[in-house]
């Protein structure tokens, strides 16, 4: 059975070519460890009973889902899905 954690806190990547940020762990709630990787959210989302991430940035809960980059060619960018922008809510967030 899946659960939902809410994102609290960031750590990015910046890409070499064309840079721009791509999540590399995220804190969830008030934790303060290392956190969960990339790697640990994409499995979970991709999983159809895996764990279900969402955050509260800019005034609005949005889901954290698993889109391509609009900027590069990466396929497992982690973004939020929201009704009123296109922006990523997870670089809104704290960085840690």
């Amino acid at each position: 059975m899946s659960s939902t954690h809410r994102i609290t806190a960031v750590r990015v990547e910046t890409t070499a070519d064309n840079p721009h940020e791509h999540i590399a762990r995220v804190r969830i709630g008030l934790d303060t460890s290392a956190g969960l990787s990339h790697e640990t959210l994409v499995s979970d989302l991709k999983d159809p009973k895996g764990d279900r991430y969402d955050t509260f940035a800019n005034g609005e809960l949005t889901d954290v889902v698993i889109r391509t980059c609009p900027t590069c060619s990466a396929a497992d960018y982690i973004t939020t899905r929201s009704q009123n922008t296109t922006a990523n809510n997870l670089l809104e967030l704290p960085r840690y």
